[in-house]
């Protein structure tokens, strides 16, 4: 179990959320189902050795306690409104965007509207939170 300040603040928040993306970035997509054999039209095509790559690279993992971050922000995710939604979503992900490059998508506000929108969208997730308790939500 994961230690998360309480009572929750919105710049915690925001932090946690910033977390949430990078993990949701390193993720593995979901794998197609995989069907028999009998199914196969085709044979299976080895990959060409001539094209091997012999070098090996870093795979980036998220950790325990990022992955326990990334729940909490997605069963919290789930407690807002869809417009609420729709806000941090444009916020976070796949990226962490500004409030200038979020104008952009939101053309009749300007930026700080939206960043009073997001610190209210912030607080009142965290007063939810608080409410429900954060422990709660780490489940």
């Amino acid at each position: 179990m994961i230690e998360i300040e309480s009572p929750l603040r919105p710049g915690t928040l925001q932090s946690l959320f910033e977390i949430a993306s990078w993990v949701d970035s390193k993720l593995p997509p979901p794998r197609k189902p995989h069907c028999t054999g009998n199914y196969d039209f085709f044979p299976p095509i080895l990959p060409d050795p001539k094209y091997a790559t012999n070098g090996r690279f870093i795979r980036i993992r998220p950790t325990g306690r990022q992955v326990a971050i990334w729940e909490f922000c997605l069963n919290l995710y789930l407690l807002a409104t869809p417009e609420q939604r729709e806000l941090i979503k444009y916020k976070n992900h796949p990226f962490v965007r500004s409030y200038r490059q979020l104008q952009r998508m939101f053309l009749h506000l300007s930026h700080e509207t939206i960043r009073k929108r997001y610190i209210a969208v912030l607080s009142c997730l965290c007063a939810k939170a608080n409410r429900i308790g954060v422990k709660h939500l780490l489940r």
